[in-house]
Formats: C-alpha cells, sequence, structure tokens
C-alpha cells in the first residue's frame, strides 16, 4: 500500500483562505486572520462571482400576462411576507439554550456541547455551495470567526457565540453541506466544544427563544425591505401567471445584493 505523505503545503502557523477550501483557488494564505470583510481579495471574489451570476436589472422585466398583473412591490412583499410567516410557525426544540444570536447549544456529554444555528438562519443560508471551518482542535474566543457558509454571491462568515475549545466540526456538512439547511437542530449541527459554565452566562432557556426569534425576523423584513427599495426603485409590472416565476428573495434581489443583506443580519448587534 502507498504510504501517503504527511507533509503540508501549507507553512505551520499559517491560515488557509476560505476560498482555498472552497475550491475557488489552489493556493492561497489568510493574512487577515479570517476578518473577510476586510480582505482586498475576498471583496474580488465576491465581486467577479456575482458579475458571473448575472444578477437582476435594476427594474424587474414586463412579461406577458394571462390576468391580472402583479407589480415588482406586490410580488417581492407576499414573498417576504410567506417567508416570515414560515419562520414564525416554527416550534424550536426545549431541551437546549438559545442566545440572541440565532445560536443555540446543548449538552452533549459532560463536559462537552454541540453548538449549532435556529431555523432562521438556516433558511437565509440557501442554496448552501460548501462549507469551510477554521481548525480543530483548537481554542477560540467569542465573536471569533470559526465557520465560512458560501453561498452564490459569496461567503457570509459566522463568529463564535462563546470562549471555548473546538473538539471537532460536524464531519456530514463538508459532504452534504444542505443538511444544515433542512436539519439546523440536529443532523445539521456545526461544531461540538468544550466551555466552563461561566461562559455560558450569553445563552438562555428555550422559554427566551420566541423573544429572540421575533426580533430577528423583524430585522430580516426591515433589512430586506431597505435594499428591495434601494435597488429596485422603480420596480414595475411582473409575472402573474405564465412563463417562468420569480419565487424567491434570492431571484428577486440576485445573490450580491441578497449576500450583502443575509450578513447584515448575521452581524446585527445583539
Amino acid at each position: 500500500m502507498e504510504k501517503k505523505s504527511t507533509h503540508s503545503v501549507i507553512p505551520q502557523g499559517e491560515l488557509r483562505c476560505v476560498w482555498m477550501d472552497a475550491g475557488v483557488t489552489e493556493f492561497k494564505l489568510c493574512d487577515q486572520e479570517f476578518r473577510c470583510e476586510s480582505c482586498e481579495y475576498n471583496n474580488s471574489i465576491q465581486k467577479h462571482k456575482g458579475e458571473s451570476l448575472s444578477p437582476p436589472e435594476k427594474e424587474l422585466p414586463v412579461l406577458p400576462q394571462k390576468g391580472k398583473a402583479l407589480t415588482g412591490e406586490t410580488l417581492f412583499r407576499n414573498t417576504l411576507k410567506n417567508r416570515l410567516e414560515g419562520l414564525r410557525s416554527v416550534v424550536v426544540p426545549q431541551d437546549r439554550m438559545y442566545n440572541r444570536g440565532q445560536y443555540w447549544i446543548q449538552e452533549n456529554e459532560t463536559g462537552k456541547y454541540r453548538i449549532g444555528i435556529n431555523h432562521i438562519l438556516a433558511n437565509l443560508f440557501q442554496p448552501i455551495l460548501s462549507i469551510v471551518n477554521s481548525k480543530a482542535p483548537s481554542n477560540i474566543q467569542r465573536y471569533d470567526p470559526f465557520c465560512w457558509i458560501i453561498l452564490p454571491g459569496g461567503a457570509v462568515t459566522l463568529r463564535s457565540p462563546i470562549d471555548a475549545t473546538i473538539c471537532k466540526f460536524n464531519p456530514a456538512l463538508q459532504q452534504k453541506p444542505h443538511v444544515l439547511g433542512l436539519a439546523p437542530f440536529d443532523d445539521g449541527w456545526i461544531m461540538e466544544i468544550t466551555a466552563k459554565m461561566k461562559d455560558l452566562h450569553s445563552f438562555n432557556s428555550a422559554s427566551h427563544a420566541q423573544q429572540y426569534t421575533e426580533r430577528t425576523i423583524r430585522t430580516i423584513d426591515h433589512s430586506f425591505t431597505q435594499a428591495f427599495h434601494h435597488n429596485y426603485p422603480t420596480a414595475g409590472t411582473t409575472l402573474f401567471d405564465g412563463g417562468i416565476s420569480i419565487d424567491s428573495i434570492e431571484n428577486i434581489l440576485g445573490p450580491k445584493v441578497y449576500l450583502e443583506v443575509v450578513n447584515r443580519i448575521v452581524h446585527f448587534p445583539q
């Protein structure tokens, strides 16, 4: 049997760029300590990806009608309303704790916990192309980046809700990243950690989850509505019956604008 090389192309102590792990570039080191939002390379990649995916024009097209026409504004409001009502209807599991940033934590065994995101963030992260994680095992402080969700418009950075030691990441998400969106409370957990009890202070019982959820839903409503009015101030008549339906916020706003809004929501001060 051929012995695999144990040598790494990454120098010891250096960080791999998330776009290298995502398969966008063959070799790139990170010199920003995973502060992707201030990285010129990251911004250029996101701009290129956004252009290649052909985001919609500034005005929604007028298409042939068989029935009463919908305005772009009405289409957008109906689509967003249906999405938010679906999020409000979800009852979160009661066997774990939640924080204001829409993360959950659950004790897996004595001294070890699993951390994941709730249904709201999972719903925003679609479609997921891939998931890039930081190193494990490793120590991490609250607000440090630990995971990058790669969407068509670019990367969303997840920051740790707690001081902890990362034991491992969920291996299933590397092969099937869409599981994060399908089962965020179960098979879609993100990482397993060890942490001290005093560091769990930002998490509360499930009884607080509904309050956190409603606050975030209001933020989502405001953020997407603001983005729509800014990018499509003169949206006219659009499809009502026949032809190809535009039935998602991602399709209406386009990948680049959608990513910008999601990043604002994820990093909204809690």
